[in-house]
């Protein structure tokens, strides 16, 4: 196969080892190849040169799915090539088809540890502590050595958001490559930032409170009352509830297509798995039905 020594064959008796354990200390990127792919001899080679490149940075881990089939299924391969990065003990990364070496470059890059590493844990500690000027500023200067990582980009824009600075948050993501623009991770914060920018900031909530509480089809009042729930972790439950009111009581409506607007983009700013979005998911089908 390679006489590269960043480049391991794994089996299912030695995946636990190679790839999850050692993904504790290096990231471990694992290649779900078959002879007779022709992407995936595409891909060899890059990954091979790239492995010798970064001199043992990262390690990759070779899975032939024609002889450890049992493990593929276990690992739920359906399309090859699939390249999975593990770092910490899992899977946290993945990619399919033959990217050009560009493309692995980047998939690698964004998985490498960094002097910024450090920055992000002060700044998470900071953050923990109610110290949100002190983190945002730590990650700005860090930024400024490092502008291409994603990771300080989007810790960045999520404290900026926090500080309700929306403004800043979106333009910190403008610029980031089309490839990490894809990321869930991503595609979460800029839901939030998106939903955060079309929030007035300055609406009085005890009013709307009132407004709505002495006519509750008053939806210009709901939907105010809603978005402006939204920047209140705390309050994103009874902002959800909200908007699935809405869509009752103005089914078809302008007012009620907003509100379905706004709640699938809430969707997507959470985990798909969180237990709002499939309560939530549910009410909405029966509400629209």
């Amino acid at each position: 196969m390679s006489d590269n020594p960043f480049v391991n064959v794994v089996t299912q008796h030695t995946f636990t080892d190679e790839v999850i354990e050692s993904s504790k200390t290096t990231p471990v990127l694992v290649d779900f190849w078959a002879e007779w792919c022709g992407p995936c001899k595409m891909l060899m080679p890059i990954l091979d040169k790239l492995a010798l490149e970064y001199d043992g940075k990262f390690r990759v881990a070779k899975v032939d799915t024609e002889s450890e089939q049992e493990l593929a299924a276990a690992h739920g391969i359906r399309s090859l090539p699939t390249v999975r990065m593990f770092r910490d003990g899992a899977a946290v990364d993945e990619f399919m088809g033959a990217l050009p070496e560009s493309g692995v470059r980047e998939f690698i890059e964004r998985h490498l540890p960094r002097p910024a590493d450090d920055h992000l844990a002060d700044a998470a500690a900071l953050a923990n502590e109610g110290k949100l000027p002190d983190a945002i500023a730590l990650l700005k200067e860090s930024l400024e050595a490092d502008p291409d990582y994603l990771q300080l980009r989007l810790a960045l824009a999520s404290y900026l958001l926090d500080a309700k600075e929306a403004d800043g948050a979106a333009e910190l993501l403008r610029s980031i490559p089309l490839a990490a623009a894809q990321d869930p991770q991503t595609k979460q914060l800029r839901a939030r930032i998106e939903i955060a920018l079309s929030v007035d900031s300055d609406v009085d909530i005890q009013d709307l409170k009132d407004r709505v509480e002495k006519a509750p089809d008053d939806l210009a009042a709901r939907i105010t009352l809603a978005q402006s729930a939204l920047q209140d972790p705390n309050q994103l439950e009874s902002a959800m509830t909200q908007f699935l009111e809405i869509i009752r009581l103005d089914r078809g409506g302008e007012t009620g297509q907003k509100a379905q607007a706004t709640l699938l983009q809430v969707f997507q700013s959470l985990d798909p798995q969180d237990d709002r979005v499939r309560r939530c998911r549910r009410e909405l089908a029966q509400a629209l039905n």
